[in-house]
């Protein structure tokens, strides 16, 4: 699969910006006769002088990944007040996007204080079993009621009411069925939060749309240190889960709730502890303390609260890490 689109930038300006990009993602990247290639999880990109300009080509395995892509890209040029003029030759004007499904709401169970767990089904939900943890739930205005995305003629996507009036919260896979076609997330419950007032109404036969996978994948190391608040619980969840049965490490999750522990499948090597909020130590106190291996393939992973974040990001680069070795994303804004 295959897109491609001109820029309104110079080449020398256009070859910088994804080399930076490449080099903030550590991405391959590698200098061509016209220009630039960098290898991205989703697929391929191609930036190549043209007389006319600057030529940029993606390609990826399949039609959803492209467009993932396409929207990363989109984003980016956005930032910098450059993506409105673009138009993409693959355009499929007037269709969903391949990235998004509409998946149908079997079940919404409050499964401790502070947490629903969501089950969807869709034959298309196959997809968000591999290339990426995390999705998109997509909320509409609340004026314009079934309406969802389409894809414009300059191959763009089009958000009824604007892009500014959707409500596009991530969340995790907590689990899949592929085979059955069904998808688990969890979601924990906040004051005022749009989705914990969706849990408490929706019901089993209700459409809901979604857009991914994107994110981070599985981290495959042979020790893991995992770190996360209650907004990072489903990730961490999964990463165990998936680990493979000699993996070693330590996972330390806070929670709100001392009914909040849930159970989880995790290699035997790997310790879990839950910190109470309020009554426990913060979870930067614990990273802090942590006693790194020295001879083992490893790998740290904390998510939460941006200041707390930004706190673990310092601390981090302290250790003599090498960026590989370690990931600090920020779930939310206190």
């Amino acid at each position: 699969m295959q897109t491609t689109t001109q820029l309104n930038l110079s080449p020398d300006r256009a070859i910088a910006l994804f080399q930076a990009e490449a080099r903030h993602y550590e991405l391959p990247s590698e200098e061509t006769k016209t220009g630039l290639k960098v290898i991205s999880p989703y697929g391929e990109i191609l930036v190549a002088r043209e007389t006319s300009g600057v030529r940029l080509t993606l390609s990826s395995s399949d039609r959803a990944k492209l467009y993932v892509l396409q929207e990363t890209i989109d984003h980016a040029l956005g930032e910098i007040g450059e993506a409105e003029s673009l138009c993409w030759s693959s355009s499929l004007a007037g269709a969903r996007p391949p990235s998004m499904t509409l998946a149908t709401v079997v079940s919404c169970q409050r499964i401790s204080p502070s947490y629903f767990r969501v089950r969807l089904s869709d034959p298309d939900l196959e997809r968000f079993s591999r290339d990426g943890l995390h999705f998109r739930l997509l909320f509409g205005p609340q004026d314009r009621p079934g309406e969802w995305p389409s894809i414009l003629e300059s191959g763009r996507t089009d958000w009824p009411g604007g892009t500014a009036a959707w409500h596009r919260p991530v969340y995790t896979v907590r689990m899949i069925d592929p085979l059955a076609g069904t998808l688990d997330f969890d979601v924990f419950v906040h004051e005022g939060g749009r989705v914990s007032h969706w849990c408490e109404t929706v019901r089993s036969g209700d459409e809901v749309g979604l857009m991914g996978p994107g994110g981070g994948w599985l981290p495959e190391r042979s020790w893991l240190g995992l770190y996360g608040d209650e907004t990072a619980l489903p990730a961490i969840a999964r990463m165990l889960a998936a680990s493979a049965p000699d993996t070693t490490g330590v996972a330390v999750i806070v929670i709100s709730h001392a009914n909040d522990v849930q159970v989880l499948g995790h290699p035997e090597g790997v310790s879990v502890k839950w910190l109470l909020r309020g009554r426990d130590a913060p979870l930067i106190d614990e990273l802090k303390a942590l006693q790194l291996p020295e001879d083992q393939q490893r790998f740290i992973w904390f998510a939460g609260e941006k200041r707390e974040v930004e706190a673990a990001r310092k601390h981090l680069a302290t250790l003599g890490l090498r960026k590989s070795e370690w990931q600090a994303a920020a779930y939310w804004v206190r």
